[in-house]
This record gives structure tokens, C-alpha cells and sequence, in this order.
């Protein structure tokens, strides 16, 4: 299972420096197309550009847009997976819970996002969907490594 867990991280991480990679284009160039801009309804470029791609939407409106919280989702999720490969290669009891509580969160993290992209959005994403599945992955990995 620790052999998994890092291989998800890896994967997490490469998925957000993507992330980071498009909202890096879009802000130089905004007619920017990522390969993941699929059509008009299937732009991973319009949602991640989008309020809900930086603090989740929600920082913002509670500590204000200039926020040092208020970081890229992409951010968020390099520390996140880091810690996962961390987690993962140090097998002490107390890394393997924080790893199963953090990616808890991040998968009821996914769930609102999910919501957030199918019903607010209303457009599908490639990478945050790719982002959903790697977070339950984790979750089922470290609730393995647990019990």
C-alpha cells in the first residue's frame, strides 16, 4: 500500500503543477487553450481560471481576495500530495493517520468541487476529475495502511 500511496502522490503532483502550468498561461496569454480544453462545455482551462480554483472559492469571501490564505488550488494540492509521499515513505503510526485524515479532507474537499463543477460550472474538467480520483485512491490506500 506505501508503494501506492507514493505513486498517487507523484501523480497528484504532476496533476497540480498542471494545474498551476494552465492559470500560468491563461494569465500571460487569456485566449490560451490547455490540452485539456476539450470544447466548449470540457475546458479545464475555464475552471480552473474560475473562482473555485483558487481557495476553493470560499477563502476569499471569508479573509478577502489578497489573502495570503487565498492560494491557487494547484498549491494546495503540490503541499497536499508532497505530504502524502512523505507520509507514505515514513511508515510511523502517527504519519499514517494524519495521511488518512488529510485525505479525508481532501476527498470531501473533492466532493464539493465535484458539485461545484457539474452543477455551478456546469462543465467537465479532465484534470480535476483525474484530481477526484487520485484523492480516493489515497483515501482507500491510507485507510488500508491503518487498518
Amino acid at each position: 500500500m506505501i508503494v501506492e500511496q507514493v505513486l498517487l502522490g507523484v501523480l497528484g503532483v504532476i496533476a497540480s503543477l498542471y494545474t498551476f502550468y494552465v492559470k500560468k498561461q491563461h494569465e500571460k496569454n487569456p485566449k490560451y487553450k490547455a490540452m485539456c480544453d476539450l470544447g466548449p462545455n470540457a475546458s479545464c482551462t475555464k475552471v480552473l481560471t474560475s473562482k473555485y480554483g483558487t481557495g476553493f472559492g470560499i477563502v476569499s469571501t471569508l479573509f478577502g481576495k489578497n489573502s495570503k490564505l487565498n492560494a491557487s488550488n494547484g498549491h494546495l494540492g503540490i503541499i497536499f500530495y508532497t505530504l502524502q509521499i512523505f507520509f507514505g515513505l515514513i511508515p510511523i503510526p502517527l504519519f499514517t493517520k494524519l495521511a488518512l485524515c488529510s485525505s479525508t479532507l481532501a476527498c470531501l474537499g473533492s466532493l464539493y468541487l465535484a458539485y461545484i463543477l457539474a452543477f455551478v460550472l456546469k462543465d467537465v474538467c479532465l484534470v480535476c476529475i483525474a484530481t477526484y480520483i487520485i484523492n480516493a485512491g489515497l483515501l482507500w490506500s491510507n485507510y488500508q495502511n491503518v487498518y
